[in-house]
């Protein structure tokens, strides 16, 4: 099992393929259109392992005060 809450999205899916784990994304959007997100720079903030093993991943930009990890 991987841990992938609070880790660079990009680097999740290199460790989830590297290991031949299957995997489906989900993005999450703030309700106010305020928000100065970084749309290149997603990070993992949620899953959940089905019974088959597949990975279901909730994702959300970083805010663009923010650095991101790549």
């Amino acid at each position: 099992m991987v841990d992938t809450v609070a880790q660079d999205l990009s680097t999740v899916k290199e460790e989830l393929d590297k290991v031949k784990t299957k995997y489906i994304i989900s993005m999450t959007h703030p309700t106010s259109k305020l928000s100065n997100l970084d749309e290149d720079c997603l990070y993992v903030i949620r899953q959940r392992i089905d019974i088959d093993g597949v990975y279901h991943l909730i994702a959300a930009a970083k805010n663009i005060k923010g650095n991101c990890l790549n």
